[in-house]
């Protein structure tokens, strides 16, 4: 693959995967607007994120070993043809159980491009080249969330909430516009599998007991579910703690994207000086202080933004300089499955980002303290996971070859 094509690559890797955040933050602002137009509570709002979160993940399950199957390319175009649809599916929505309908869909049909992009990374470059591409895709894609609300905040004020879910149409469009003319198939053709349901479900047991791969994917679930206490939950903290408008979302979102932003870069650049073991302890390490930082801010100051942007904003760093690691030692687990690899990361992480948004934030949403407390708890759990690993990673190369 030449210089411009993996740069091509890389370019429709991070716009695909900010489909996802996309979808998530850019309609925030427009909370208000749309509980007035379908006369529903803030909790039944919060629950059409985690529905299209919830879809999301389970499909993936499906989208992966399509992708490994079929290609990555075709599942990518399906995908983004499918998200288009829905997102206008979405803006004429007559009634709220119709919205949810095409929320689900949103999810259903979003994951592929995700998935695909993924694991085309992962063809297209050996290992320690893989995690410094998706490293960089993690700072291009790290923006999403940062101009997501702002560009969400916009549209609302001048054009009302349906014009969010046009421009989702668009950006779904454009993106399937970039890999029919410019994005090749990288799949291996030696390395395509087999779809038959037995063999499949067969696939995915055997993945599942891989001893180092399902623990490395949750540890990465609850460090990454713990953003989405602050993601889901931003509607409360903009309007109801902070006491801000649509228009303020920036004030959340930019502060945190730039540690996303700075923990890519800082994992791009250490991935040929420092080994992954040791990139991983860091990013624990950051985020550990950060949810420790958290909440001693905010049981012991008055709601500002500066007791709560600034320490979640530093865990958005130590995420960001984790999940490149993370990622490729998990995929690394299960090298001619990558296709199913990405899957099953997705599930895990989205799924996790699903039941955050559905089950804990209606529950810890109303109190600031509540909310850091959540978020160091996820933090614990994926350390514990993590740390259930560490010592055996040094062997991921055998079990790569025995598995």
């Amino acid at each position: 693959m030449s210089h411009k094509a993996k740069i091509r690559l890389i370019l429709f890797a991070a716009l695909g995967n900010m489909i996802a955040p996309f979808s998530i933050d850019t309609y925030l602002p427009s909370f208000p607007a749309i509980e007035s137009y379908y006369q529903v509570s803030r909790d039944m709002l919060a629950a059409s994120m985690g529905a299209y979160l919830a879809a999301f993940a389970i499909t993936t399950l499906i989208w992966g070993p399509l992708a490994d199957r079929f290609g990555r390319k075709k599942v990518a175009t399906i995908s983004l043809l499918g998200f288009a649809f829905s997102s206008g599916g979405c803006a004429l929505a007559a009634t709220f159980d119709h919205f949810m309908l095409f929320r689900v869909l949103q999810g259903v049909l979003a994951g592929g491009v995700i998935i695909a992009a993924r694991a085309m990374i992962r063809d297209s470059y050996p290992a320690n080249e893989a995690q410094k591409a998706m490293a960089i895709v993690m700072m291009v894609f790290a923006v999403g969330p940062a101009i997501a609300p702002i560009i969400g905040g916009f549209l609302q004020l001048h054009f009302d909430w349906e014009s969010i879910f046009w421009f989702l149409c668009a950006y779904g469009l454009l993106t399937l516009a970039l890999i029919h003319f410019f994005i090749g198939e990288t799949q291996n053709p030696e390395h395509i599998q087999s779809i038959a349901p037995k063999r499949l479900l067969i696939s995915y047991g055997h993945s599942l007991k891989h001893p180092l791969f399902i623990r490395l994917v949750l540890a990465q679930s609850f460090v990454f579910g713990g953003f989405f206490v602050y993601i889901a939950g931003s509607a409360s903290l903009i309007f109801d703690h902070l006491k801000l408008g649509p228009e303020d979302f920036w004030i959340q979102f930019v502060p945190m994207v730039s540690g996303m932003i700075l923990g890519s870069f800082l994992a791009h650049q250490l991935s040929n000086r420092q080994s992954p073991l040791r990139m991983a302890n860091l990013a624990f390490l950051i985020g550990g202080s950060a949810t420790m930082l958290n909440l001693i801010l905010v049981s012991f100051n008055d709601p500002h933004f500066w007791s709560v942007i600034t320490a979640i904003s530093l865990y958005a760093f130590a995420v960001s300089l984790s999940l490149p690691v993370l990622s490729i030692l998990a995929m690394d687990c299960l090298p001619e499955k990558r296709g199913m690899a990405a899957s099953l990361q997705s599930l895990l992480q989205m799924g996790m980002a699903a039941l955050i948004s559905i089950l804990v934030v209606p529950l810890v949403h109303a109190s600031l303290i509540e909310m850091a407390v959540a978020l160091l708890s996820m933090w614990l759990i994926g350390l514990l996971l993590w740390l259930s690993v560490y010592r055996q990673l040094p062997k991921l190369a055998n079990h790569v070859q025995n598995f």
